[in-house]
């Protein structure tokens, strides 16, 4: 075995009943870590609907430090979540961008201006008609397009037949079209980068290094895979272990909304 998922996960609001649960559960994330196995610690599914007490639970985790601080993090608004939520979603990106910076901590994500959000949505969305056009797929109208480049969730997208959907994903499995088809028609149609992104997630599944304990893909484009197996924690102490400095410390204090103040 190589790592574990452990912290409650779609139990937690079981040991977040009792007195010291979440003690508990940050227990167990330490004792994984001790036997030097991967940790998943949690922080995914909802147990409550107080900000206060969701975010005290994900703390000690975020200030220790964890190979994956959340084993899942939603990107949707909560009410599209069918894991019954997440402890935090999309709501929450702006603040947890603010907490990183506050304490020094690489949480997994870094602020990003509204356009170049947009570029990328728009430019995921065409590539996405494109495919469905070329499987024959129910067509992706321009309306689904605009919406979806600006849409917060499902409750902000036009009505679309779901029966329609399901039938052509039956399709797809029967005729088995497979990522390489899909890559072959995004490279087609002028999606280069798209084509280049999707072709390197496949190389790298060939080739298994993610499975390794404690990997990740990098995100330059390479898909190269960092692990406990190159990249050990090395922690001995204070001073020691990782430590969020140089470009990446950087990325986290470029706050789109922080106000310069030679600007004021």
């Amino acid at each position: 075995m190589q790592g574990l998922q452990n912290g409650g996960i779609s139990c937690i609001a079981i040991p977040t009943s009792v007195p010291a649960g979440v003690k508990e559960v940050a227990a167990e994330n330490l004792v994984t870590m001790m036997a030097d196995l991967e940790v998943a610690s949690g922080n995914d599914q909802t147990f409550t609907h107080s900000d206060k007490r969701r975010t005290a639970r994900m703390m000690p985790q975020f200030l220790a430090g964890t190979d994956f601080i959340f084993s899942g993090y939603s990107a949707v608004p909560n009410y599209d979540n069918m894991f019954a939520g997440s402890t935090f979603d999309s709501s929450d990106f702006d603040e947890y961008n603010v907490m990183q910076r506050d304490l020094q901590v690489e949480g997994g994500t870094n602020p990003v201006d509204e356009e170049t959000v947009l570029e990328h949505r728009e430019r995921a969305v065409r590539a996405l008609q494109t495919v469905f056009e070329e499987l024959g797929f129910p067509p992706i109208t321009e309306e689904e397009v605009e919406a979806a480049i600006y849409a917060d969730g499902s409750k902000d997208m036009p009505d679309r037949s779901t029966a329609d959907d399901i039938q052509a994903a039956e399709e797809m499995m029967d005729e088995g079209v497979t990522g390489a088809d899909v890559v072959a028609i995004l490279a087609k149609n002028g999606f280069d980068d798209v084509a280049e992104n999707m072709l390197g997630m496949l190389k790298g599944r060939v080739a298994g290094d993610y499975i390794q304990t404690s990997s990740i893909f990098e995100g330059d484009g390479e898909f190269d895979v960092v692990s406990a197996v190159n990249d050990p924690n090395e922690y001995r102490g204070p001073g020691t272990g990782h430590r969020l400095t140089g470009e990446e410390w950087e990325k986290k204090k470029e706050l789109r909304f922080a106000v310069d103040p030679e600007d004021i």
